[in-house]
């Protein structure tokens, strides 16, 4: 993919300003720059335009991007990781992640803890709520996630921050808009419970707006960035 800096930064001003004109806290809103698509010197190019916030979806090619963003000059970046964490990958990205979106069973959580205190270390992760009832992707109904909200809330060594969730690319913004507000006051209930709850990462290239308007905290932004 050819990367033009005019373009990309064109396209991220944009975003900004829709942050300001749609979201209820704007001063709140990360934008993470989805760059599972870019080799090695791709995403060089896009650290040296300035981007700094990156969310990476394949546990080995994030490792494999560690090792080449290692050196002083690249202290400054923080990676998410977004995409679906298989348990035996973990050990790949525990120490360095900033924040693990896809926490989408109770049993990942158990592993995730388990690796992290291995480390002695306390991470941070969202968990992945399946607001649609998608029979084609993975998560925790929120019903579920009431019934026994405690026990993810109990881990030692993960700190559970918010939740995430992914809306049907074929949906209509009206019903997009009334699960993400759905999701906009599960945050709220348990951020009542847990100070610490603050994100919610919610909405993409297609659905980023109406993420805005119903209090996401992290759009996950990728084709929209080049087009």
């Amino acid at each position: 993919m050819e990367l033009k800096k005019e373009i990309i930064d064109k396209n991220y001003n944009e975003i900004l300003e829709n942050i300001k004109k749609h979201s209820p806290y704007p001063e709140r809103v990360k934008i993470l720059f989805v760059s599972k698509y870019f080799d090695l010197n791709e995403h060089e190019k896009l650290i040296n335009m300035g981007y700094k916030y990156f969310g990476e979806n394949r546990a080995q090619l994030y490792r494999d991007k560690l090792e080449r963003f290692s050196k002083a000059k690249y202290e400054n970046i923080n990676w998410d990781f977004i995409g679906r964490l298989q348990k035996n990958k973990i050990k790949y990205i525990i120490e360095s992640v900033n924040l693990i979106h896809s926490i989408d069973s109770y049993e990942l959580l158990e592993e995730i803890n388990k690796k992290a205190m291995e480390k002695n270390i306390v991470s941070e992760g969202l968990i992945q709520i399946n607001i649609f009832k998608e029979e084609s992707k993975t998560g925790i109904y929120i019903e579920d996630f009431k019934k026994e909200y405690k026990k993810y809330f109990s881990m030692e060594n993960v700190r559970i921050k918010g939740f995430m969730t992914m809306a049907p690319f074929e949906a209509q913004s009206l019903e997009i808009e009334k699960y993400f507000y759905k999701m906009l006051k599960l945050k709220e209930e348990y951020e009542k419970k847990y100070r610490y709850v603050t994100e919610l990462s919610m909405g993409m290239s297609n659905d980023y707006i109406e993420g805005l308007k119903n209090g996401s905290t992290i759009i996950r932004i990728g084709s929209k960035l080049f087009e």
